[in-house]
């Protein structure tokens, strides 16, 4: 049945199987484990995705600062036009965020909140309105802060915006990235946020990272550089979420 369900949904979560199957979480943990030994499937954080499928490790920091630069500007400058002067935002970390402050106006007086150290230092720089860093443990690379003081700090505000960064989107996992004390804070994000953008160019699209974020029924929508192919796009409209399309 799991092999049955990975072939239809390329990922399936334990706890559908504890219920479906009607066992223990351990039993289903040990299926698991056999069947990865035999090369059947890939174990990720909640659940495991079929053999082959695109699951990855998440390039260095450089390497994803250096790639599809015209496809994340675009992006940018998209998900800045969501954002109205005088409002809250929260901006994630990732390359393609920094785009994100990058294409914000420079008069705008809200209030930006973020956990990178990158889009804290840029937003200082160039932007007139007051910018918050949450506090916790800084991961080397990306500068990214995360960890329960984040979360904490973060729960007393009531932003309109979230702008988050991914390390996949597709049609059975949802939102998935590869850092899990960032994908915590990017719950708490969605948690106290009025609307959470997802930024995800379409090299994301299909992909699988080890852990699962949330499905896009708790999202506004998707912000890219090109409309999601037709299974991911009708999962995306069926959620009740929105695709917005940058262009270059």
């Amino acid at each position: 049945m799991i092999e049955q369900e990975l072939a239809a949904h390329e990922y399936v979560r334990t706890i559908d199987l504890v219920e479906r199957l009607d066992v223990s979480v351990e039993t289903v943990r040990r299926d698991l484990a056999v069947m990865e030994s035999r090369g059947a499937l890939v174990r990720v954080r909640g659940g495991a995705v079929a053999a082959g499928h695109k699951t990855r490790v998440e390039s260095s920091y450089s390497e994803r600062s250096e790639s599809s630069q015209q496809e994340k500007a675009a992006i940018g400058r998209a998900a800045a036009a969501l954002v109205p002067d005088d409002s809250t935002i929260v901006i994630d970390v990732g390359t393609t965020a920094l785009h994100v402050v990058r294409s914000m106006s420079p008069s705008f007086q809200g209030l930006l909140v973020t956990n990178s150290l990158p889009a804290a230092t840029l937003a200082s720089e160039r932007l007139s309105c007051g910018v918050v860093v949450l506090g916790g443990r800084v991961r080397r690379g990306d500068l990214a802060v995360a960890g329960m003081r984040s979360h904490e700090f973060l729960r007393d505000f009531r932003p309109d915006l979230a702008f988050l960064g991914s390390g996949g989107i597709s049609t059975s996992a949802g939102l998935t990235d590869f850092d899990y004390d960032e994908v915590q804070l990017r719950r708490v994000i969605i948690d106290v946020t009025a609307r959470a953008w997802v930024l995800a160019d379409s090299s994301k699209f299909g992909t699988v990272a080890p852990f699962r974020v949330t499905g896009f029924d708790d999202l506004a929508g998707v912000v890219t550089d090109q409309q999601p192919p037709g299974e991911l796009a009708d999962t995306i409209a069926d959620a009740g979420a929105e695709v917005v399309v940058g262009t270059r």
